[in-house]
């Protein structure tokens, strides 16, 4: 957390002193490294968490599904099953299963749809009471919900491919605006100087500098709403 928030101080700084060297206003520099800083610590930092969170969560839950179903349709036991795949546990998902030693393997399993929070996870443990109380051929009857998991896994991926070309490209963009800034002030010399020394000049460009982080909220504020993931397994139930 320190090291981002480092991090995300000297980007702010880094936006402060372009503004400086554009205006050579130190006021309104100042201004926003401070807007800039609470942005980035503030938002950024508590949203980039939490997004990275739902992701982990989501690829592990899809995983620890797709094992769980396959190997104990091989040994047809809960806890040969939960042990097996018990190396392969994120550190989060092993201080969960620390915090509930005192139950066994079945409910254990069970009570993850605490830890996962997913449709998926829930219509999984729907199945297996079904396949522990009934018997029958688990991967027979599991194949929706396998499928159903791969979309959810497909479809994040490819939100997370979209997402990351969408920044790329929002950054490329502005970067070109802040680079043709820097360089009408390098190379127009003596009438850069008194452009800054017109009122409105520092105005306008310290509120270039706000709308593109209005921008770049909204860019992220899109970004990080993963939402789709439940709703998309919601919407492909209800088509069932």
């Amino acid at each position: 957390m320190a090291k981002k928030i480092i991090i995300y101080c000297f980007i702010s700084l880094l936006f402060a002193g372009l503004f400086y060297l554009l205006t050579s206003n130190l006021y309104l520099a100042i201004g926003i490294f401070a807007i800039y800083s609470m942005f980035f610590i503030l938002y950024v930092v508590k949203k980039t968490k939490l997004y990275l969170l739902i992701i982990d969560n989501t690829k592990e839950c899809v995983n620890f599904i797709n094992n769980f179903i396959i190997t104990i349709s091989i040994n047809n036991s809960v806890s040969t099953t939960f042990d097996s795949l018990s190396g392969g546990f994120s550190v989060e998902l092993v201080e969960q299963i620390n915090a509930i030693n005192q139950l066994n393997d079945e409910e254990k399993v069970m009570y993850l749809n605490n830890y996962f929070r997913s449709p998926l996870y829930v219509a999984f443990t729907k199945l297996l009471k079904q396949y522990l109380y009934e018997g029958g051929n688990i991967l027979d009857s599991s194949h929706l919900l396998i499928f159903d998991s791969h979309i959810v896994e497909e479809n994040l991926n490819n939100y997370l491919s979209v997402s990351r070309k969408k920044i790329f490209e929002f950054c490329l963009m502005w970067g070109i605006c802040f680079v043709i800034l820097t360089v009408m002030k390098i190379f127009l010399g003596d009438y850069y100087k008194q452009m800054v020394k017109m009122s409105f000049f520092a105005i306008s460009i310290f509120g270039f500098f706000i709308v593109f982080l209005f921008c770049f909220y909204l860019l992220l504020k899109h970004v990080f709403d993963l939402r789709f993931i439940n709703e998309e397994l919601k919407n492909e139930k209800i088509k069932k």
